[in-house]
């Protein structure tokens, strides 16, 4: 395992990032047992209140256990070990996070819109299976996932315009993963119906052809997510300044 300097001055999200990417690439496995804070410090070059704040993170969120007199360790459970809770994704990736918001607004704004302007009757149905078979998914929402992205594919397909639609597609990677963190939120709150009535409203002003509705409603389903993401982070960094 080599842990590389942090030669600059950064935030602990660099820290959880290299211990998340040990424990996922297998440098580091359950049980084992981190170095010490001071040893920490000392390989990424920074001051062991970084160090500090990320392992409280981490520990906060289940990935590492704190044992008094023993030592820092890999958590043994592993329903918490790799797979990342929501708070963990919030702390890690925060401007990550906004700036795949940000992606999605200035390109799915007017993806809507000019679906709403362009979409033909194949484009509509293929829409409408997608919000009956979303609908189909409460609440457990088991696909989701799934169907939402490709809800926001076939948004930019009926766009009509080839670089759209394939922009759309190179960029679904980032998509799928806000969604994923999106979704996550939603379910853990309770929400879901929330969701799938966000997702219905911007179907139906596409199906109605009303371009000035598509783009009001897609940008508030964006401005609605991106509030509730905020709020989360806000949460669950409060939960860590408690914490140390």
């Amino acid at each position: 395992m080599e842990i590389k300097p942090i030669k600059s001055r950064k935030t602990k999200e660099i820290i959880l990032e290299q211990i998340k990417n040990f424990i996922i690439e297998g440098h580091l496995n359950i049980g084992d047992k981190l170095p010490t804070e001071m040893e920490l410090a000392e390989k990424f070059q920074v001051s062991r209140t970084s160090v500090r704040e990320a392992l409280s993170a981490l520990s906060l969120t289940g990935i590492l256990e704190i044992r008094q007199g023993e030592g820092i360790f890999i958590k043994k459970s592993p329903s918490n070990a790799i797979i990342e809770p929501l708070s963990f994704i919030m702390l890690l990736e925060k401007d990550k996070i906004q700036n795949i918001l940000e992606v999605r607004k200035a390109l799915e704004i007017e993806t809507a819109a000019l679906a709403a302007q362009r979409r033909g009757e194949q484009d509509l149905e293929h829409l409408r299976s997608l919000i009956e078979a979303m609908k189909k998914d409460l609440p457990q929402a088991k696909n989701s996932e799934k169907i939402d992205l490709e809800f926001h594919l076939a948004l930019a397909k009926a766009c009509k315009n080839p670089l759209m639609d394939r922009l759309m597609n190179t960029v679904q990677g980032i998509i799928s993963e806000n969604l994923h963190v999106t979704r996550t939120l939603w379910l853990n709150t309770g929400s879901t119906q929330r969701l799938y009535e966000e997702h219905q409203e911007i179907y139906l002003a596409v199906a109605d052809q009303d371009t000035n509705r598509a783009r009001r409603v897609m940008y508030e389903h964006l401005s609605k997510v991106e509030t509730e993401l905020k709020r989360l982070q806000k949460i669950e960094h409060q939960k860590i300044e408690h914490h140390k």
